[in-house]
Parts: C-alpha cells; sequence; structure tokens
C-alpha cells in the first residue's frame, strides 16, 4: 500500500477516539551482533535536536550502540550517497528521502522486502513500509510568516506569497535539492487546481517562479538555516518544513504558519547499501517504530507524526489538535505523483540547476 496523506487519514488514530492504550517500548538487550556505533543522517539543528533527545539517546542507552547524527541537506546527501557507493568507500548507515524518493534511490539502498526483519512493523500504521526505506514522520512544506509584520491580514496562500504589493516583506524559499514543493506552489500561485498539478507543467511552473525571484531573499539549503533566517536574514515570509515552523515557534519567535494547498512530506528512514553497521541501522528502525514515548515527544517538539499507533495515547487532546495529522489539516495537504517523479525527477533537477544558477 503507498502512504499518501489519503491512506494516512485512514489508518491512523492520531486525533480520534478511541486511542489504544501506549505500551511500553521492550528495552533492547546489547548484543554482540551489533556495531558500537551508527551514523545517521539528519537536517540539523532543532529537528536533530529532538531525533536526539527522542530517539538517539533512548537508543544508544537500551543498546549501548552510539549515534553519530550527520545534518546535511537532501542534495548533499543524495550526491554523498552516490559518491560514496561509486567510491566503495560508505561511510553513512542511514539517510532520509522522502517516500517518493524511494524508488528513484533503491540501487543505493537495502531491499527491506515486506520488512519482516524488523519486528515493530507489526504495530506500525499501514503504508509504513516502502520496501526500500520505512516511513518515519509526516509533515508539510507549509508558508510560514512572521505575525509581527502581517497583524490584521495574514498571507493564507501561495497566491498571497506572490502579492508583493499587498503582502510586502523579503521571501525566502527552498533550494534544499529536491524544488518539488516551490514548484508546486508557483503552480497554486498561478491558478493551476490542485487536482489538475500533475504532470507538472515545468513551463509554467518557472515562468512563474521568475516573476518572484526579485523578492527571495534566501534559497535555504537546511532547515536549520530555515530556522535560523528569520532573524539572521531578516525574512518576513517563507516556504518552510512545518516541522522546522513548529519548532521556531516554540523557541519564542511570533511565527505562524498556514497549511493551505501545501505539499505533504512522508520522510523515510533507509538504509544504504554496504553501510559500516548494518544490524545496528536495522535495530534502530525497528526501535524507532517501537517508541511511543519517542514518537509523542517528537510530536511536541516539532509537530510531526510518526508511524508509531500508540504515540497519541500519551498526548493530550490540546496536544493532538495542533498536529498535522488532524482531518482538517491534512485535507488541506497535496499529495506527490510518486510515479511522476520517478519518471521525471532527473530532468527536473536539471532544470532547477540550470534556473537557481542563472
Amino acid at each position: 500500500m503507498l502512504i499518501n496523506r489519503r491512506s494516512f487519514l485512514a489508518s491512523t488514530t492520531i486525533g480520534t477516539a478511541g486511542l489504544p492504550a501506549a505500551p511500553r517500548v521492550r528495552a533492547q538487550a546489547p548484543s554482540p551482533a551489533l556495531e558500537n556505533t551508527l551514523v545517521v543522517r539528519t537536517t540539523g539543528g532543532v529537528f536533530e535536536q529532538s531525533l536526539k533527545r527522542n530517539f538517539f539517546d533512548p537508543f544508544t542507552k537500551a543498546t549501548g550502540v552510539r549515534v553519530i547524527p550527520v545534518a546535511a541537506s537532501d542534495a548533499d546527501m543524495q550526491a554523498k550517497a552516490a559518491a560514496m557507493q561509486a567510491a566503495g568507500r560508505v561511510e553513512w548507515d542511514i539517510i532520509s528521502p522522502q517516500m517518493s524518493e524511494l524508488a528513484n534511490l533503491s540501487h543505493l539502498l537495502v531491499d527491506l522486502g515486506d520488512c519482516g526483519s524488523i519486528p515493530n512493523m507489526a504495530t506500525a500504521l499501514p503504508g509504513t513500509c516502502g520496501r526500500y526505506g520505512v516511513l518515519y514522520l509526516v509533515g508539510a512544506q507549509v508558508l510560514a510568516y512572521d505575525t509581527r509584520n502581517y497583524k490584521d491580514r495574514p498571507p493564507r496562500t501561495w497566491m498571497d506569497f506572490w502579492n508583493v504589493r499587498d503582502f510586502p516583506g523579503r521571501r525566502a524559499l527552498s533550494n534544499s535539492g529536491g524544488p518539488f514543493a516551490t514548484i508546486v506552489s508557483a503552480l497554486i500561485a498561478d491558478g493551476v487546481p490542485r487536482d489538475k498539478l500533475f504532470p507538472l507543467d515545468l513551463d509554467r511552473a518557472f515562468r512563474k517562479l521568475d516573476e518572484i525571484r526579485p523578492h527571495v531573499a534566501v534559497w535555504w539549503r537546511t532547515g536549520s538555516q530555515s530556522s535560523s533566517m528569520w532573524e539572521s536574514d531578516d525574512i518576513d515570509m517563507a516556504l518552510m518544513w512545518s516541522g522546522q515552523a513548529w519548532a521556531t515557534k516554540k523557541t519564542g519567535f511570533p511565527l505562524d504558519w498556514s497549511y493551505e494547498d501545501t505539499l505533504a512530506n512522508f520522510g523515510a528512514w533507509a538504509i544504504l547499501k554496504n553501510c559500516p553497521h548494518p544490524n545496528a541501522a536495522r535495530a534502530f528502525i525497528n526501535f524507532y517504530l517501537g517508541s511511543a514515548e519517542g514518537g509523542a515527544g517528537f510530536a511536541r517538539d516539532v509537530g510531526y507524526a510518526t508511524p508509531n499507533t500508540a504515540a497519541a495515547a500519551l498526548m493530550t487532546p490540546a496536544e493532538r489538535a495542533e498536529l498535522i495529522t488532524t482531518p482538517e489539516i491534512m485535507a488541506k495537504l497535496i499529495d506527490m505523483d510518486p510515479a511522476w517523479v520517478q519518471q521525471n525527477r532527473a530532468r527536473t533537477l536539471e532544470r532547477w540547476k540550470e534556473w537557481i544558477s542563472a
């Protein structure tokens, strides 16, 4: 089953009545089969800090395996993974692409089959196993804004983002490696109905991007940069990952955001072929999927949901109501078309690189 917005809504219990009781995660006994370290790619910043607090450190405590996080943009992650495989010297163990990208990266990734070797898959959401990776978070790429600058009429749509006359201010867009959210936002701003987006009209999208380009002060590359830019670059409005927006607001910065017609994110954990710590990698993914406590803490920190079906039982009704997984919010999101991405990713990235470097 392909995980997307509709299938997630059909299967998730977050934000609904009748929540299951949260079982305790069974500690994994130290095993000589596990390597002593594990290298995991992250996006850095507050996101990495939350992963460390809720998953990396508890995994180390349970197994003795030390987790080494490595921050990298999506583009750098994919380039590094390919270069390591080509050189025959793989240094990382786990990377975190989108679920929709797993097929394109399959030549670099361990084939998990039906994920039968991961016991906690049995209690995860349907669709969590993606053969070459597993679902690890649900989020979106939202329209965020500084509330001090838009008190009476905040921007809510991508048409507002492109409307520099009525909504003046310094913009920021993503250049993290996967330009699809930026392209989709441009097409929505140009009036393309959300159910008519795919196949993406790249010519139309780049014409619309030409309009907004003079008003974009920052093309952010990492999640950490997308959080720090609000003060360091005096940004007023931006496309950013919902988890980074959530965490930035928790620091006290006056940030809010709109989910209207934003692209859903279904992040994956994937194990690199020939990685140095394969047993520890599988053990961590199993631990991650089984940790209700970690899932609840992660959601409180960054607003992302994990596939652990018991995490919601550890959260208050008020906390669950703010999560992206409520039906009201999920209905506003746009699903990526993974088949189109698989067939057109290379030419889209090439077109993007030419445009962004011009």
